[in-house]
């Protein structure tokens, strides 16, 4: 008798629940933030995409989004692309001799930086790195050696920095970056947190 209860009980509660998913129906359109035929692209266009047209050393700077985040490009790229190590417009008004004198931002110490030992075979046919000889690669967990110039890693700058577009957006950003220091929305330290870990290492 208890067992037949549980069960009307369990088939009437099931029978609330599928009448209450019959009342309302959604389109497939209806869901998510395109609201566009899902089986065709005939009707569906995306949002205009406007970079920067003001030319460089004219435009406003645009804080970090987040510390030590690569900051965005604010000015016009036109004729400045592609970035090749032997041809790298950026490097005249970023390079830190100059950058100053130009209002720009200057490229950080952690850019001017390498961070990958010089590896080799030694004589012996031993690894090197640095110079020293090591039995196994990861012997040697860090290395970091002063430039005169942009490290090769780094000379690539579009790899990181990309110009702000202008656009519609879908779904506001309301994310508030949280710096520790101030000026740390317009610089990088992260040469000093990167030479922390280094000499914890050490």
């Amino acid at each position: 008798m208890k067992l037949t209860k549980i069960a009307l009980g369990l088939t009437a509660a099931a029978a609330i629940f599928m009448a209450g998913c019959a009342e309302k129906t959604y389109t497939e359109e209806s869901l998510g933030l395109r609201k566009t035929d899902l089986y065709s692209e005939n009707t569906t266009t995306g949002d205009e995409t406007k970079y920067a047209t003001a030319a460089a050393g004219t435009s406003q700077y645009i804080n970090r989004a987040f510390e030590n985040a690569p900051p965005m490009i604010p000015h016009s790229v036109d004729g400045m692309l592609p970035i090749t190590i032997s041809n790298n417009a950026c490097l005249g008004c970023h390079e830190p001799a100059v950058a100053k004198s130009l209002n720009a931002t200057a490229i950080p110490t952690s850019h001017l930086t390498d961070y990958r030992p010089n590896t080799g075979i030694g004589q012996n046919g031993k690894i090197t790195k640095d110079g020293a000889a090591v039995d196994n690669t990861s012997d040697k967990l860090v290395s970091s050696k002063k430039l005169n110039q942009v490290s090769g890693a780094r000379f690539n700058c579009s790899q990181c920095h990309a110009p702000q577009s202008q656009g519609a957006l879908v779904v506001e950003n309301e994310f508030e970056a949280d710096f520790r220091k101030d000026g740390h929305s317009r610089a990088s330290n992260l040469v000093d947190n990167i030479n922390e870990g280094v000499n914890t290492l050490k």
